[in-house]
């Protein structure tokens, strides 16, 4: 594989991961709501959150499919994955 094929697979991995770790808390958070309202406060960032993730999941796999396969669309496809890492890091970044 190329190098670049590797870093997309990373990131690809990583956000993969961290999407499914978000979204199971998320769920988790859904059904203690009722028992602990505290968690209410927490669900709006962390849907957000969630939803960041689940794109940055979706791009850098499309971006790794067309590199894999020398599609001509895959530098506009590497172009948009860090376009959106940057913006997940941006947006989660804390202030």
């Amino acid at each position: 594989m190329r190098p670049i094929a590797v870093i997309t697979a990373l990131v690809l991995g990583s956000a993969a991961a961290i999407s499914f770790g978000l979204i199971t808390s998320l769920i988790v958070f859904l059904v203690l709501q009722g028992r602990h309202p505290q968690f209410a406060a927490e669900l709006h960032p962390l849907a957000i959150s969630s939803l960041l993730f689940v794109v940055l999941t979706a791009v850098s796999g499309v971006a790794l499919y067309g590199t894999l396969k020398h599609l001509r669309w895959r530098l506009l496809a590497q172009l948009a994955m860090w376009v959106v890492v940057v913006g997940v890091g941006f947006l989660s970044w804390p202030r």
